[in-house]
């Protein structure tokens, strides 16, 4: 028998006019966050691309789409900011509430610190471990560079200050990566440095309720299939700051005889990272009405 699992994307989806065909369904998603959600997606890059915009955008698109599913699934998963729409397909969130929490989460990791601090790379032709050491290698007391998104075989992205990234991009060649390739983010995410805003970020969410998951999630943290509440909560604080393991997570999911992954929303990137990692599965992307469709009818 088939598994499927739904996969949403994080950070750097986004792109302008995304979700046109969604205008109405977002606007009634959105109604209780501050800014035209829909305004931005259509007509204001500059803003689309920071992340206090950028995540209420993508999670409002995937939870949209998500209202038109109605195919059985059995898990899913979220990469990094997706993983807040993985909850709502896992009936852990209402989707209002997913976008009013990820709408403090971006306005947080935004403002965590001053411009220019802190920043993140893609280092390609590497694995894990060869990029671990470089990183302890040239992490300092005073800054640090740490693994933060393990990809697919050959990309990881890391994370830390500034100045750190810098010398991996400047020396990456040297240091036996095929490229380091800077990546336009405002922040340090998914690194130590970020555990700054888990004490904020966990007052807010507790005011949100979790019910019991309909479906398992596998989140970022742990890389397993997950259905306690307090564990689910706990790794969502614990995400802010630690490397996100998708490639660890979609092997599990093979593992357990997931054949079929959906991606969900704006882009095709999990996709693209999925069949890197195996070409022995069906991938799917949905980022419109019109796919939806043609989904279900094949």
């Amino acid at each position: 028998m088939t598994k499927r699992v739904l996969m949403f994307p994080g950070q750097g989806s986004q792109k302008l006019g995304m979700a046109a065909d969604l205008t109405e369904d977002i606007r009634e998603l959105t109604r209780d966050i501050d800014f035209d959600v829909t305004a931005v997606m259509a007509e204001d890059e500059t803003r689309l691309n920071q992340t206090q915009y950028t995540q209420p955008a993508i999670v409002s698109h995937s939870a949209a789409l998500l209202q038109s599913f109605d195919a059985e699934y059995d898990y899913t998963i979220g990469h990094s900011l997706g993983e807040y729409a993985a909850l709502v397909a896992s009936g852990v969130l209402k989707a209002e509430d997913a976008i009013k929490i990820v709408a403090k989460r971006g306005e947080l990791m935004a403002n965590a610190f001053p411009a220019g601090v802190g920043s993140m790379a893609a280092v390609l032709g590497l694995d894990y471990e060869e990029v671990e050491a470089i990183c302890n290698e040239i992490s300092t007391e005073d800054a640090v560079v740490e693994p933060a998104n393990i990809n697919c075989p050959g990309q990881i992205v890391v994370s830390g200050h500034k100045t750190k990234i810098d010398e991996l991009v400047a020396n990456g060649k040297s240091l036996g990566a095929k490229r380091v390739l800077p990546l336009n983010v405002s922040g340090p995410f998914h690194s130590s440095m970020m555990q700054v805003i888990a004490d904020e970020f966990r007052s807010f969410i507790d005011q949100f309720e979790f019910k019991e998951t309909a479906v398992p999630i596998v989140q970022n943290v742990a890389a397993v299939p997950e259905t306690s509440v307090e564990v689910i909560k706990e790794q969502l604080i614990k995400q802010l700051y630690s490397p996100v393991h998708f490639e660890q997570s979609i092997r599990n999911l093979i593992d357990a005889g997931v054949t079929e992954f959906i991606e969900v929303g704006p882009g095709k990137v999990l996709g693209g990272l999925v069949r890197k990692i195996s070409r022995d599965v069906t991938i799917s992307s949905i980022e419109t009405l019109e796919d939806m469709e043609g989904w279900k009818q094949s």
